[in-house]
């Protein structure tokens, strides 16, 4: 997470404080040193004795507004909203229901099991153009410039934590925690989620919303870590870490300058309203009982996990769920190719978590998601 006095002792903005908090609602669980090698992938060409196949059924109740969104603008009236022809942004529906994409669930859910397993990460970006208006007087070239800068990472860790290429059978051991049980590329994971059904009220009116706004890459240095290394280019030493946003209520519009004056802007989305709730199945293969648990925290199971966000809009406020049940539909093999489960005792939860925490989980990464996204910005 961000070093407070760091920021004080570099003649940095302070994060900490309320315009910082509302402008930049976000911080960071801190990069491992080390990646985490533990060597639990296994091939999919049987199923492997003592490892655990089968299902988890996951109840989410949403406790936010939730926008997945579709990708296409509608009318209010298409989405059956109040409002006529007021464009809107659509949400992914299936025979006419809301639905949770099970990649949305996924890619959500491993988010966190990177952070706090010490992974590589699943998508990393180490270069990028920014425009001119959005660099610092201290980092351009001139404080006059007007070029836009290209803004490049050399953080040894980022580097270390770019995926791999491609997998051959006998670099499994060479794979992350993630990567060995979402997937990696020439890897197919061990874990695939379905599509998650969606019940509850409708929304009767769109849902006015303040537009994103990304963070630009240099935000991610730490104080004193990124540099003008000539003309237009900016090299970042060493980065925050992670990003996950803050706590607080639904932002309705933002106020920008345009010519000089202030102005209110805003969105309308269709969304599923606070309330509902979210039924996903996870099929699951030849997992270890650790790496269970540590699926089971990154997917919000227990205290001090921190919050859960599916879908867009996250800056602003939306997608926070609670994790109400699971219901386990899990056992172990004895045989190597029989798909059905020789033995019918149930995986026991709690341990599994236990186990996690002891073996896989890295308790100051957890610690921070949980202080970072539990955090109320005003």
């Amino acid at each position: 997470m961000r070093d407070r006095e760091a920021y004080h002792r570099a003649g940095r903005n302070d994060p900490l404080t309320p315009d910082q908090l509302r402008e930049h609602p976000y911080d960071f669980v801190s990069l491992p040193p080390k990646l985490a090698l533990p060597k639990t992938a296994v091939g999919h060409d049987r199923f492997h004795p003592g490892r655990f196949t089968g299902r988890l059924t996951l109840v989410y109740e949403t406790t936010s507004p939730l926008h997945v969104g579709s990708g296409v603008f509608e009318t209010a009236e298409e989405c059956g909203l109040e409002g006529g022809a007021t464009p809107v942004r659509g949400i992914v529906r299936a025979q006419g229901r809301p639905v949770l994409p099970g990649s949305g669930w996924k890619g959500a859910v491993r988010a966190r099991f990177e952070a706090i397993t010490g992974s590589r990460l699943g998508l990393v970006d180490t270069q990028s153009r920014e425009p001119a208006f959005k660099v610092p007087g201290a980092l351009k070239e001139s404080e006059q410039s007007s070029r836009s800068h290209q803004v490049r990472i050399v953080d040894p860790r980022v580097t270390a934590a770019q995926p791999l290429r491609t997998i051959r059978e006998g670099d499994l051991d060479q794979l992350s925690p993630a990567e060995a049980l979402f997937g990696a590329m020439g890897y197919r994971g061990r874990i695939h989620p379905s599509d998650g059904r969606i019940e509850g009220p409708p929304a009767s009116r769109p849902l006015k919303v303040a537009p994103l706004d990304g963070p630009v890459m240099h935000r991610l240095a730490k104080p004193d870590k990124a540099h003008n290394t000539g003309g237009a280019n900016i090299t970042i030493s060493e980065v925050e870490g992670r990003k996950f946003y803050y706590d607080g209520e639904v932002v309705h519009s933002r106020t920008t300058a345009s010519h000089g004056a202030p102005r209110e802007t805003w969105e309308f989305v269709d969304f599923v309203p606070a309330g509902c709730t979210i039924h996903l199945d996870v099929h699951l293969e030849s997992v270890t009982l650790g790496e269970i648990g540590a699926l089971l925290l990154s997917a919000g199971q227990g205290d001090n996990v921190g919050i859960l966000r599916f879908g867009g809009y996250k800056s602003v406020g939306l997608g926070k769920v609670r994790l109400k049940e699971i219901k386990p539909r899990l056992g172990t093999t004895t045989t190597t190719r029989s798909w059905r489960r020789e033995t019918s005792d149930e995986v026991d939860l709690a341990r599994a978590i236990e186990v996690a925490k002891e073996k896989m989980v890295d308790a100051d990464a957890l610690s921070e998601l949980h202080e970072v996204t539990t955090r109320i910005r005003p």
